[in-house]
């Protein structure tokens, strides 16, 4: 539970690339159904944030300006575009992963139900009437 409340206060930071330029900003966190733990985020790039990109958390670190990641910055913008907000299906997964130069970090087999489910965190804000 806690790696969601850390996860949380990701949505709306800046994303930054390997050399501490701006991205855009964190539109959903997407965990690990096995872990709960955050393994990727969908960031809002281009004019108006109009495109989301999925981008994993493989070497993140947070930064004084948002979270950096260890990818250039040209890479992430010429990502795929998948729909945010729902579960990510093994052939989109790989997609992204070969995208980035990754090998998948989840054992046992691919396809096995629940591998990734597209749940995504909310700020707390969000969270219950209290924050009417």
């Amino acid at each position: 539970m806690a790696s969601r409340l850390g996860a949380q206060r990701l949505i709306g930071r800046r994303l930054l690339d390997r050399d501490g330029n701006r991205i855009g900003r964190i539109g959903q966190v997407y965990f690990d159904d096995r872990t709960d733990t955050p393994k990727w985020v969908a960031v809002r790039t281009g004019l108006f944030g109009a495109n989301e990109r999925f981008v994993p958390l493989q070497g993140a670190r947070a930064t004084d300006e948002g979270l950096q990641v260890p990818f250039r910055g040209e890479l992430i913008r010429h990502g795929p575009v998948l729909d945010a907000g729902r579960h990510l299906s093994v052939a989109e997964e790989e997609r992204v992963y070969w995208h980035y130069g990754l090998r998948p970090t989840v054992p046992g087999p691919r396809e096995e139900p629940g591998f990734i489910r597209g749940r995504h965190a909310r700020p707390a804000a969000h969270d219950g009437p209290e924050a009417s």
